[in-house]
């Protein structure tokens, strides 16, 4: 039995995310930060708000509630209903902003342009 355990201990050690990459991924996202692009909808789907976040560990909770605190000034952000969030890989917020249907570099810190 101890060897068993031995064996399993070295095979989840040796294969750290595999297998579990979506949990393992949130989990050092949520503690050590990441980089994210976070964009809230209007009601009538326009997005309105939008903001790209670096370094940023941001959670969500049951509900539709997203929170981050604010690398840039220290305010905790809590945006509650019709938003979404990608994070952000190799710092391609262009990409991640296309699935959002946003362009990214129209974020401005919160404030999204609406169309001309």
């Amino acid at each position: 039995m101890k060897k068993r355990i031995t064996i399993f201990s070295l095979l989840v050690l040796t294969t750290g995310c595999a297998g579990f990459q979506k949990s393992c991924y949130q989990t050092v996202a949520n503690s050590f930060g990441s980089d994210w692009i976070v964009v809230q909808y209007a009601s009538d789907g326009r997005p309105f708000h939008c903001w790209k976040l670096r370094g940023a560990s941001v959670s969500g909770s049951e509900g539709g509630q997203v929170d981050w605190k604010d690398t840039t000034n220290g305010h905790l952000v809590h945006l509650t209903g019709w938003e979404n969030r990608v994070q952000v890989v190799n710092g391609d917020f262009d990409g991640a902003g296309r699935l959002l249907g946003v362009d990214s570099r129209r974020c401005n810190n919160g404030v999204y342009p609406s169309e001309p």
